[in-house]
């Protein structure tokens, strides 16, 4: 059975998506990525991957898809946080010339698009989350830091004395609201402020996520019958 196809959405420094890179490369997971696609063009996850493609003979393809570079028509209203009609529509051609199996978004900061969701992420009338093929990743646990992005679900997690941790959950059309496929607690310490704890959020997030999306893999081909 070939590797399945992967997909990278992303925003900005691209760690995230250089460990799990890196981790595929060391086969930890039973996928390539050959796409990554963020919205910034000055993204550092774009010089990331071309190191990557340069140290290990990969060959991955990167885009910048964008409000610059695909603005919005005439009398088009975007909400802050949401693709363009346009921007939307040139993604999931990137994605279905690509033949991608699985897009994964790694620290990207926008609403993914219905039409997007709709091909690749969970939709109300799945029965089993290994339907979906378009998967999150949260610095939070679910529901208690819903809404929430980057340093804000620490301070909220400090202020308001919660449990720390991050997650997996597959895509839906509104955030972070798909259901979570694993989650992963991290100790917070009463010295702890909002970044520091973030910072080991993030550590535990990259040591897991390989695992945690191999496991979704695996199970995902046990549910459609492929081995």
């Amino acid at each position: 059975m070939a590797p399945v196809k992967i997909a990278i959405l992303a925003s900005g420094s691209g760690t995230t998506a250089e460990r799990f890179i890196t981790d595929c490369v060391n086969g930890r997971v039973a996928g390539d990525v050959v796409l990554v696609i963020a919205n910034n063009k000055n993204a550092q996850v774009f010089d990331r991957v071309a190191k990557l493609n340069n140290k290990h003979g990969l060959d991955i393809k990167t885009a910048n898809i964008g409000k610059s570079t695909h603005p919005p028509k005439d009398n088009e209203e975007v909400e802050y946080g949401h693709q363009t009609s346009a921007e939307e529509q040139a993604i999931l051609k990137e994605l279905k010339s690509a033949g991608i199996d699985l897009v994964l978004l790694l620290g990207y900061m926008k609403l993914v698009g219905k039409s997007i969701v709709e091909k690749y992420g969970w939709r109300d009338d799945y029965m089993s989350v290994y339907q979906a093929r378009m998967l999150n990743t949260h610095p939070g646990l679910l529901p208690a830091t819903k809404g929430l992005f980057g340093i804000h679900v620490q301070e909220r997690v400090i202020a308001g004395k919660l449990e720390a941790g991050h997650c997996l959950f597959a895509v839906d059309s509104e955030y972070d609201d798909g259901p979570v496929i694993a989650e992963h607690k991290v100790q917070v310490d009463k010295e702890d402020t909002p970044e520091s704890l973030f910072e080991r959020v993030k550590d535990s997030e990259k040591i897991h996520l390989a695992e945690d999306i191999n496991g979704f893999i695996v199970e995902q081909k046990k549910y459609m019958g492929v081995e």
